[in-house]
């Protein structure tokens, strides 16, 4: 490859990196592997993800379970950008 071409793959990577880092995911199960993705790097990509029993909560958002993680309910809220993932919990 030519060197523009390479400088121009790591630009591209770099910035899809950069926006799934700091900006919101487009699903509430993406958010959820998305903040268990430091923690558990594994299990964000093979864990197994299910919906809860609470829905639009105004403060909180949805809730999801994650069974396998040492926090395995994660409450999820949609925003004008995508879902953001709250800090997880060991109980609803």
């Amino acid at each position: 490859m030519r060197k523009s071409k390479v400088r121009y793959l790591f630009i591209s990577v770099g910035i899809l990196i950069l926006y799934m880092a700091f900006f919101p995911s487009l699903s509430p199960e993406l958010a959820v592997r998305k903040s268990l993705l430091l923690k558990h790097p594994v299990l964000a990509f093979t864990g197994e993800v299910s919906e809860g029993r609470i829905h639009n909560d105004p403060r909180y958002g949805d809730l999801y379970v994650v069974p396998k993680a040492d926090l395995p309910f994660v409450y999820v809220k949609k925003n004008r950008l995508g879902w953001i993932a709250a800090p997880g919990g060991s109980g609803p």
